[in-house]
């Protein structure tokens, strides 16, 4: 009875210390990353359908406006969201022309929505953005990416 007993001791495997962390570590990464990854789809499900309406006394570059801006020529008028395409924070004015986003520091020129600095590599949102003639309105619209 003894000798079986040892057999079976010998024949267990244990896990060590670094293996058993490093997949806990990849779990709660993963864990953590689907949390983001469903957290960010409801806030652009929730985004979805809003519209807003400014008045034709938009001033010439970048009017801020916390979820979008509009950037006005002389000739149009283009409306970005401020969600930064890196990680999702809310980009804030910079100087100038350019938009800056406070968590990573990726910058964005005003005019394109194109990132002039990273880690962001891809261009902000670009939202529909029409003039009602009915109202003599702009309309800015979430529900459609232009880009």
């Amino acid at each position: 009875m003894e000798a079986s007993r040892s057999c079976q001791m010998e024949t267990q495997k244990r896990i060590s210390r670094k293996i058993f962390i490093r997949w806990t570590t990849r779990v709660i990464v993963g864990l953590t990353l689907w949390i983001w990854y469903r957290l960010s789809r409801f806030q652009n499900e929730q985004e979805k359908g809003i519209e807003f309406a400014h008045g034709n006394d938009i001033p010439l570059g970048i009017s801020y406006y916390g979820r979008y801006y509009l950037f006005r020529t002389k000739d149009s008028i283009r409306a970005f969201s401020t969600t930064c395409t890196h990680a999702g924070c809310r980009i804030g004015r910079g100087s100038g022309d350019t938009l800056q986003c406070s968590c990573h520091g990726s910058q964005f020129e005003g005019m394109s929505g194109k990132p002039l600095k990273g880690p962001a590599i891809k261009p902000l949102r670009e939202l529909e953005c029409r003039f009602n003639g009915k109202t003599g309105q702009w309309i800015v619209k979430f529900n459609s990416g232009i880009v």
